[in-house]
């Protein structure tokens, strides 16, 4: 019986590889099984989909880091799912689906599959792995310059703000962190259902009460903490609510523009 191959094994890299080798080794063999290059043969298509799951988890500190802690305990297939194990947003569902739609123009059912057969989504994909890769190793000033080039194309996702800011941070750049820990809690206001967004606020804080008086009267403004935590019932209910309202709105304003009828005598 064989044994199944680690997720090195299928980029070819050894277990040191940095991300600039996991990037060279992903592109060199995606041009040997892109789907796109063999008329969609399934064989090439499930071989893509491997070498794309092997990329997903490698390029990610996080699930990287998880990844190799159960490497070292147990055999590992790549049939495991997304080891992440921290999020930016309220779930680590929400991180991905960040991650993989918003600023790219998808539908919120791709898969990763998917997005990586577009070579513009490609680009957007791996450019942020690459910044999460300069942040965790404490390179912020590269990490902040991608993201910043992230945002230029991809102005709505919160996560390429939150990586921003953050970088700007901890190199002291406070006022630029403040202007992007905003952007990123607007957007999640915006959200359905709404992103509380805790982490965000918690740094945001941080950075402003470095800015003085000023500063420390905008923490008090908007408070430390975000609201209690909705339920996924309470989160369902606002979204019909919202639905609801809207689609009442609309409604009233129709009425409001006709003529009122005429009274019998």
């Amino acid at each position: 019986m064989a044994v199944p191959r680690t997720y090195y094994q299928i980029l070819n890299v050894h277990h040191n590889a940095s991300f600039d080798e996991l990037k060279s080794a992903y592109r060199n063999l995606a041009k040997l099984c892109h789907p796109d290059l063999f008329a969609n043969d399934p064989a090439k298509t499930a071989e893509f989909q491997t070498l794309v799951q092997a990329f997903s988890i490698l390029s990610d500190p996080d699930s990287r880091a998880e990844y190799d802690r159960r490497l070292s305990f147990e055999s590992i297939t790549v049939s495991d799912v997304e080891l992440r194990t921290q999020s930016v947003m309220d779930t680590i569902a929400d991180d991905i689906l960040e991650e993989m739609v918003v600023g790219n123009n998808v539908e919120k059912h791709t898969t990763l599959m998917t997005l990586m057969l577009d070579l513009e989504h490609t680009e957007k994909f791996i450019m942020f792995r690459q910044a999460k890769t300069c942040f965790f190793n404490g390179v912020y000033h590269q990490c902040m310059k991608l993201c910043e080039k992230l945002v230029d194309a991809s102005p709505q996702n919160i996560l390429y703000h939150y990586y921003l800011g953050e970088s700007a941070r901890l190199m002291g750049k406070y006022s630029k962190a403040v202007r992007h820990f905003r952007i990123c809690l607007k957007l999640g206001y915006g959200r359905t259902p709404p992103q509380r967004l805790s982490k965000v606020r918690r740094h945001y804080c941080a950075a402003q009460r470095h800015k003085g008086i000023f500063g420390k009267f905008m923490v008090w403004l908007i408070g430390e903490e975000a609201a209690p935590e909705l339920t996924e019932e309470e989160k369902m209910r606002r979204a019909l609510e919202d639905v609801f309202n809207r689609e009442q709105n609309k409604h009233n304003r129709r009425l409001n523009g006709r003529k009122p009828p005429r009274l019998l005598k």
